[in-house]
């Protein structure tokens, strides 16, 4: 997949895991789309998360936003697509993964490795990963 050029809309499993929101001034010249995979970067500012740079992963962009404006945040368990078909299998739940581009995990990180969270299921549809719930 590539990187989000409109709203997602990125499906919540309720599975008990930990939700919390948090807001964000989004960094300038970035457009984060509501149900993105969101970072910060070193300035604590957000930006849609990706496979380079010093960036943590804080959860789902809950609203779209750019530059100066908010984004809401919400970490959780949420269904991303995999980087590609069968990428993932049963055997890879509670492992790291990591973000490809705001709509994508992969089990291999980048030049950076940036950790999107923690493989909680594969479904036909997607993976189940946990994130913005610390660090990793």
């Amino acid at each position: 997949m590539s990187a989000l050029t409109e709203v997602r809309n990125t499906r919540e499993i309720a599975a008990g895991g930990v939700r919390y929101t948090r807001e964000f001034t989004v960094a300038s010249g970035s457009t984060v789309y509501a149900g993105a995979i969101t970072a910060v970067n070193t300035s604590g500012k957000a930006v849609p998360a990706t496979s380079a740079g010093a960036i943590v992963v804080v959860g789902r962009a809950e609203n779209t936003a750019t530059g100066g404006e908010t984004v809401k945040t919400r970490s959780g368990m949420f269904l991303y697509s995999p980087v590609s078909s069968g990428a993932f299998a049963a055997n890879d739940v509670n492992k790291t993964c990591y973000v490809k581009d705001d709509q994508t995990v992969t089990l291999t990180g980048g030049t950076s490795a940036v950790v999107a969270g923690v493989v909680r299921d594969v479904l036909p549809d997607g993976v189940v990963a946990e994130i913005g719930n610390g660090p990793r």
